[in-house]
């Protein structure tokens, strides 16, 4: 019962931030500049006698700079598919997390992410990783992840319009 009450506040959060950038006064619906794609490969555990996975990802990254905590910390909200990669088990579904990064020096960079996986290991997911950025429009990220059942390291690559 309080999974579920603290899953639903966080889709709560999520949804509200989202909505507050969608609807700002005199803006587009979707300003294409803040919208970034990415993907990439998962290593996942879920302990026991089960073996380790590869597995992947694909997400779609919108910029909420309505939301930035301080100036040098970029907020977006992040909505993904994932599979896990476990063979004859269901381990795949949709997840939504809040992001927060910022630059460390040069073009290193850092992030936290907290947010809902809604697929098989449906519950509350957190992380943090790093980031380095080649220019404005191409970026890449390692990070750890941590769900109820399956911890994932990830390697991603992210392209922003």
């Amino acid at each position: 019962m309080t999974t579920k009450l603290i899953s639903a506040g966080l889709l709560g959060i999520l949804s509200i931030s989202f909505s507050a950038a969608l609807l700002a006064e005199n803006g587009p619906l979707l300003d294409r500049e803040r919208l970034a794609i990415g993907g990439g490969l998962t290593y996942n555990s879920i302990g026991g006698p089960v073996d380790d996975e590869a597995g992947f990802q694909i997400f779609a990254a919108y910029e909420l700079p309505a939301v930035n905590v301080l100036e040098y910390v970029n907020s977006s909200i992040e909505v993904g598919y994932m599979d896990y990669g476990f063979d004859g088990e269901d381990a795949n579904g949709l997840w939504a997390t809040f992001v927060l990064d910022g630059a460390v020096k040069g073009q290193w960079g850092w992030l936290a992410r907290l947010g809902l996986d809604l697929g098989d290991d449906s519950g509350i997911m957190f992380g943090a990783g790093a980031s380095y950025t080649w220019d404005t429009k191409l970026s890449a990220r390692v990070e750890y992840v941590i769900r109820d059942e399956v911890d994932s390291l990830q390697l991603n690559v992210i392209h922003r319009f």
